[in-house]
């Protein structure tokens, strides 16, 4: 919150909060002079979980299994490029309006042995967790005291295993939703009379993993495959040849400005921005590395 005050000729003086007034307001000419923040600000959290937690610090609450009878936080979780999770925020839907409440964000070390392979196939080290509250305003409360962090370190086989095979399936995952929503913006398959378009880009990337089942399995489990070899030569889907243009690339093929502005909305919208300028094989590939969102 910023506070201005409004002078006029004769000095006369008048603060003003939360809204920058222009000159001429109340006849006064105006400046900002200082920044303003609440000395008690609340968590939303608090105002959410079971009255017998409010006497718990901020970083004790548990946002899960101690918020009231009804209440439910939703998801919105960001990936890193080789599938690993980035940041979560938990929102709180208040009647049409989502209020973030907590973010949670974690940052990862690979084992320094891994770093010459691709991303996707890197055994993870550790990670740092960190949880953060956002007050009710919808302002992220940054101060060290109000932040929570741990660190997990990856000790054993095992556990590496579990963690690479969660990111490769988030991996596969993202790849196959990014892969079916091009082909129908790209109009490869359409809607007819005896199935949609959605329908049957589903179907081509089913008989893409049926026929290198053993192979996505290997590649989820250990990342010891040779699936980037099979995609790249595979020649019985010739949609993998699909050229996804960029904005300026359809319109030099003859689109009009509004028709590329179009395309690339749905492209920003759905962020498919890595698989412009490149095959739909590149991109697979290039995604199955972890390399490309």
């Amino acid at each position: 919150m910023s506070i201005w005050i409004g002078k006029d000729t004769n000095n006369s003086v008048r603060a003003q909060l939360d809204f920058q007034p222009e000159n001429g307001h109340l006849g006064l000419t105006w400046e900002e002079v200082a920044v303003y923040e609440n000395p008690d600000p609340k968590h939303l959290l608090k105002a959410l979980v079971v009255p017998s937690q409010h006497d718990k610090e901020i970083t004790a609450v548990n946002y899960v299994t101690e918020l009231q009878s009804g209440v439910r936080l939703i998801e919105d979780v960001t990936l890193t490029n080789d599938g690993l999770v980035k940041e979560t925020i938990y929102h709180y839907k208040d009647g049409e309006e989502m209020r973030p409440v907590v973010m949670v964000s974690e940052k990862y070390e690979y084992r320094n042995t891994d770093l010459e392979f691709h991303p996707a196939e890197r055994g993870m080290y550790s990670r740092e967790k960190k949880w953060q509250y956002y007050f009710e305003n919808g302002v992220l409360d940054t101060s060290e005291e109000n932040t929570k962090v741990r660190l997990k370190m990856y000790e054993t086989n095992r556990q590496i295993l579990e963690v690479g095979l969660k990111r490769r399936t988030n991996i596969t995952r993202v790849l196959s939703e990014k892969v079916g929503a091009i082909l129908v913006i790209l109009g490869v398959l359409v809607d007819d009379e005896n199935s949609t378009a959605k329908k049957k880009a589903y179907d081509e990337l089913r008989k893409l993993s049926r026929e290198f089942s053993t192979d996505f399995t290997e590649y989820k489990s250990y990342a010891t495959t040779d699936l980037y070899g099979l995609i790249e030569t595979e020649s019985s889907l010739p949609w993998l040849n699909t050229f996804v243009p960029t904005k300026e690339q359809l319109i030099g093929s003859g689109k009009t400005e509004q028709e590329a502005t179009i395309f690339q909305s749905y492209i920003d919208a759905l962020e498919l921005n890595d698989m412009q300028g490149n095959t739909i094989r590149y991109y697979f590939v290039e995604k199955l590395k972890g390399n490309v969102s």
